[in-house]
Formats: C-alpha cells, structure tokens, sequence
C-alpha cells in the first residue's frame, strides 16, 4: 500500500504532466498552424486546461498541508498533539 506522502507526490506528478503537456501542445500548435484563426478554439482550450491544472495543483498543495498536520504522511497514523 502506497505512503500518504508518495499519493500526493505520484498526484502532483500528473498535474504537472498534464500542464506541460497542453503548454507545449498549444505552442507546437501555434508555431505550425498555418491558419491560426482556425485553431483558435483548440488553442484558446489548451490555455484554460493548463490554467485548471495549476488551479487544482493550488488546491492539492492546500490539501496535502492540512492532511500532513493531521497524519503522519509516511504512517498514516493520525498525529497526537500533546
């Protein structure tokens, strides 16, 4: 059974995969379309995944401190407060 600490790390991963993936995908694109007007959709929706993506990586990083104040990330044993 995977650790707290490597959940949050393998999920910070893909939000970082997929928010590189749709940067470099829409600039690829830009540089090789020849008719930007008619992929300006596509475009214009690989812009808002990456900027959902960095959003939700935010929200990860609010989780995963509030999660890591409660329970021992390599235990998952609650922490007692003495």
């Amino acid at each position: 059974m995977a650790t707290i600490r490597k959940l949050f790390h393998e999920l910070g991963n893909w939000h970082n995969k997929i928010s590189i993936g749709a940067g470099v995908t829409r600039e690829l694109f830009k540089q090789k379309s020849r008719k930007p007007s008619s992929n300006a959709m596509f475009i214009k929706r690989l812009t808002e995944l990456e900027r959902l993506v960095i959003g939700s990586d935010k929200t990860l990083h609010e989780l995963k401190d509030k999660v890591y104040k409660a329970i021992d990330p390599d235990t998952g044993k609650p922490i007692v407060e003495e």
